[in-house]
């Protein structure tokens, strides 16, 4: 397995590596240095390779670019997207070479990665073993412009490759999104259940109790705070409008987004220790949060309605994606008023359309082959067996 620098993307890959490993089979999980105590703290091998890239630098002026695409690409697609000189690239640059020396020593006969990883597809086809793409939500490549001779060309170029060469679906892609929430012109792919892992977690007292009202989730993810945007709007705000509802709150964000939260009602629980959003969710009646892939999906495999307030790129993408499913709605940041929040939220903590929506796409979810049901197809496929 392969993961670029970063850890939300990672934990995509978590579910099916437990069950290869759990099968019998050797797994090893290669990325950046910085990434390596993330990778073990999964139970899994971490192959530290390359050199780290400060995520907020490389992608500088690009996270926050977003807008509609002409023809029938959704609004809100990513603009620029893939670059040649963009952060994506520089993060395949800092550890294609290691990769694919490592793969020459471990010879592995699987390479599995997640979308924006351009090294691992390159590693695969310079060592000459099948790939596979697993998809960690709505499939955006819809809304991406790139060109591979320039972007994976030069990449492809140093195995005397040509980006041609370079499958980035793989031979096979694993698709953990039902319908209606994937995007009907998604490639092709094998169905696979989005198994919740948001990293290690510690159950706290307060969550082994019933909620004495209905519970609301906020949280903002992790990407926000890592780019340097988490002051890209009033998150402490849409706390406060929440809290004006008969609702317990609980607000699962990273730790340097406390300060500027400002003062908080006394039903606001602010979460300080380790907590992942995949313990808290089973118990809420609504979420709230900022369109991240894999919170929304995690909200989805556990039936529970959401409130999306879109700042940047796939955000915009994931929010159009969940209104298409009925099982939540969303505000650009001129809609969020503190009104406009508190009166979606109270819709969503009630028993409406949303919420019956919500339980319909968690059963979708659930219908999903497990990862382990795939195990036997990808070890076929390592054995050089038809997909």
């Amino acid at each position: 397995m392969s993961t670029w620098g970063w850890r939300s993307h990672f934990y995509s890959l978590v579910p099916l590596g437990w069950a290869l490993q759990a099968a019998g089979h050797e797994v090893r999980v290669a990325s950046h240095p910085s990434m390596a105590a993330t990778i073990s703290a999964a139970g899994l091998a971490a192959v530290p390779l390359g050199a780290d890239v400060d995520f907020a630098e490389a992608f500088a002026g690009r996270i926050g670019t977003v807008a509609p695409l002409a023809g029938s690409a959704p609004a809100g697609a990513v603009v620029p997207a893939i670059t040649a000189d963009g952060g994506v690239v520089r993060f395949a640059d800092a550890v294609l070479d290691d990769l694919v020396s490592f793969g020459r020593s471990w010879r592995p006969d699987l390479v599995l990665w997640e979308p924006f990883n351009l090294a691992a597809p390159v590693a695969a086809a310079a060592l000459g073993v099948p790939g596979v793409l697993n998809l960690w939500g709505p499939d955006s490549s819809t809304t991406l412009r790139l060109d591979p001779d320039q972007v994976v060309g030069p990449l492809a170029a140093r195995f005397g490759l040509r980006a041609a060469d370079v499958p980035l679906d793989g031979v096979l892609t694993l698709d953990p999104v039902p319908p209606p929430m994937q995007v009907p012109t998604a490639r092709p792919g094998r169905p696979v259940r989005f198994v919740p892992y948001n990293g290690p977690a510690v159950v706290p007292d307060w969550l082994r109790r019933p909620a004495g009202r209905p519970r609301v989730c906020v949280t903002a993810g992790t990407m926000m705070a890592a780019a340097g945007l988490h002051d890209r709007f009033d998150l402490g705000g849409v706390i406060r409008a929440v809290a004006g509802l008969d609702v317990e709150v609980v607000v699962v964000v990273e730790p340097r987004q406390h300060e500027g939260l400002g003062p908080l009602p006394a039903r606001v629980r602010l979460v300080d220790g380790p907590l992942a959003v995949r313990l808290v969710l089973p118990t809420c009646a609504a979420l709230v949060q900022q369109g991240g892939a894999g919170t929304t999906m995690t909200a989805l495999a556990y039936g529970v309605p959401q409130l999306v307030l879109p700042q940047v790129s796939d955000q915009h993408f994931n929010a159009e994606r969940l209104a298409a499913t009925g099982a939540g709605t969303s505000l650009t940041a001129e809609q969020a008023t503190a009104d406009a929040v508190r009166e979606l939220v109270g819709e969503l903590v009630g028993d409406g359309p949303r919420r019956r929506a919500a339980t319909s796409m968690r059963d979708r979810v659930h219908a999903m082959p497990a990862p382990a049901d795939l195990v036997p197809a990808l070890a076929a496929l390592a054995r050089g067996g038809p997909i």
